[in-house]
């Protein structure tokens, strides 16, 4: 059966039945009623992308004069992996829509455009920051996967499945499954709801319930998470997301607004108007305290106070356009970060009102964005998932508390015997450090192009540095030279190219260190490299 008008423009998702014995090659190839399982990790490591990985920086382009220099330099991010979209078995790829985060595991939806129903879901393992690996993919034929979340070790997917492959569905392809995982990983062990509905837009859980929305004639659905259950419904048209606080659920209608519900009772508690939005667009919402972020496509970011339904902010779009539209957002850690289509990403530090930080520098547009622990998720349709990290201090440094916030701009040039110490979170384009020049910096450093250590000069680094870029036709280098000396104590990730002149030196401090170098490494004469490091690319031998 064809999707309805509705179901394609949404952009609706597939199906989930996952497999797993802890057998990793036994699984291989293995369907369960139609669905492809890969564990094999050659395979999957082709999908992993890192051509636009490394250093990104933030452009705020309604900055001008010296507030340019000194813009954004205490946000520093770098762009770890894309993940390639499936290709499903019909030879067709698949398009990424949404993401769930649980632990060091991301989950990842993909979805089909045009009438055919098909799709399939990732898992990546974050656990290692620099290095995420794809470890699950199973391809799911005839069902659209819309959403994911969980509740307790289960992993809740709403879908929309070809009524024509399932004779229990009837006429309503809206479905939402309750899956058990196996230590985090996809199993066959799940339970199937048929809804009433053309499509479950969205879904959302709590430890004792999961809740699921449908599109078109709409309805707020909540089940049980120990019964699997259908206990409560409550019917309101075109519903496209859903939030929950620790007692609300909100609901948000394309063409009604925001709906708040007791949990416990589906009670309308509050409803309030939102602006109007095309027939079918997925949206999403999310919630810091009493502050309701809404993503309204072509009107932008509104923020309510859930409380009072008063808008206590609109944002929006900078340029009119038919592909520039706020899809999604996600609150982070007093960050909102906007998926706004051909418009890319926008990040706003949150105060009383939301603060414009700039656009991230990444490619594609951006349809969906999760951000959860230390990484923002960006969904880019048949471009696949991006993966950034934030360049987060991980600890404070005892040693270093009398240190500033780095406050230089967004190139920074040490002449010669300056001294300069710095901590926190610090972002810039390059950094040349002069003979005799001194710098340390503890926290976390993050440098979008050329790092150079001219002769005599010193960058004491504690943390984490990220610099450069990964295989560019002109590339980016770290350039020691002669009787200069880098001196690390945590980990240094260079994406582009490290020159060594001769006589360089670099010192590792203690007993964790690690180096990472994805370009290549040019040594000349009497380079001295000391200390104990971990050298994860072997480049440095």
């Amino acid at each position: 059966m064809k999707k309805n008008v509705y179901l394609l423009s949404f952009l609706a998702m597939s199906l989930l039945i996952g497999c797993d014995d802890n057998n990793d090659n036994k699984n291989d190839g293995q369907s369960s009623n139609n669905i492809t399982i890969t564990s094999d990790q050659s395979t999957l490591n082709q999908r992993l992308d890192l051509t636009n990985s490394g250093v990104i920086s933030i452009e705020n382009g309604s900055l001008t004069g010296k507030s340019v220099e000194t813009a954004n330099t205490s946000f520093p991010l770098v762009q770890i992996a894309e993940v390639k979209p499936p290709v499903d078995a019909n030879g067709k790829t698949l398009q990424a829509s949404h993401v769930a985060v649980n632990g060091n595991y991301a989950y990842v939806s993909y979805i089909m455009r045009g009438d055919v129903y098909s799709g399939a879901i990732d898992v990546i393992d974050v656990s290692d920051p620099y290095k995420p690996k794809l470890v699950r993919s199973a391809l799911i034929p005839n069902t659209d996967i819309t959403s994911l979340t969980f509740s307790g070790s289960n992993l809740i997917i709403g879908a929309a499945k070809d009524v024509d492959k399932d004779p229990l569905l009837n006429t309503n392809p809206a479905i939402v499954l309750n899956m058990e995982l196996s230590s985090g990983l996809l199993t066959d062990k799940f339970k199937t709801n048929y809804l009433e509905n053309r499509v479950t837009t969205d879904v959302a859980a709590n430890t004792s319930n999961y809740f699921a929305v449908t599109g078109d004639n709409g309805s707020l659905f909540k089940l049980s998470s120990s019964t699997k259950e259908i206990t409560g419904k409550a019917a309101v048209a075109d519903l496209r997301s859903i939030a929950l606080t620790s007692d609300k659920v909100v609901t948000l209608s394309g063409t009604k607004g925001v709906n708040v519900y007791n949990q416990s009772t589906l009670a309308l508690q509050k409803s309030f108007k939102t602006s109007s939005d095309v027939s079918g667009a997925k949206r999403t919402m999310d919630i810091d305290g009493t502050k309701l972020f809404v993503s309204e496509g072509p009107n932008g970011l509104g923020v309510y106070d859930i409380n009072s339904g008063s808008k206590l902010q609109s944002i929006a779009i900078a340029t009119a356009g038919e592909d520039n539209v706020t899809n999604a957002v996600s609150f982070n850690d007093g960050y909102a970060f906007v998926a706004n289509g051909a418009l890319g990403l926008n990040v706003y530090q949150s105060a009383t009102q939301l603060n414009l930080m700039g656009s991230v520098g990444i490619t594609g547009s951006s349809n969906y964005v999760k951000s959860s622990g230390n990484y923002i998720y960006v969904a880019s349709g048949t471009g696949g998932l991006k993966i950034i990290k934030m360049e987060k201090p991980n600890t404070t440094f005892a040693n270093c508390t009398s240190y500033i916030v780095y406050n230089q701009g967004r190139d920074l040039i040490l002449n010669s015997n300056d001294i300069k110490s710095y901590q926190g979170a610090t972002a810039i384009n390059s950094a040349i450090i002069n003979s005799g020049a001194v710098l340390t910096h503890c926290g976390s450093i993050a440098i979008l192009n050329n790092l150079t250590l001219n002769s005599g000069g010193t960058f004491n680094m504690t943390g984490s540095l990220s610099q450069g870029k990964y295989q560019q036709s002109n590339p980016t280098e770290l350039i020691i030279n002669n009787n200069a000396l880098l001196q690390v104590e945590g980990s240094v990730v260079i994406w582009g190219d490290l020159r060594l002149n001769s006589g360089a030196k670099i010192n590792f401090i203690g007993n964790n260190s690690s180096i990472t170098i994805y370009g290549k490494v040019t040594k000349g004469s009497n380079v001295t490299i000391t200390g104990t490091y971990k050298d994860t690319e072997n480049k440095l031998k």
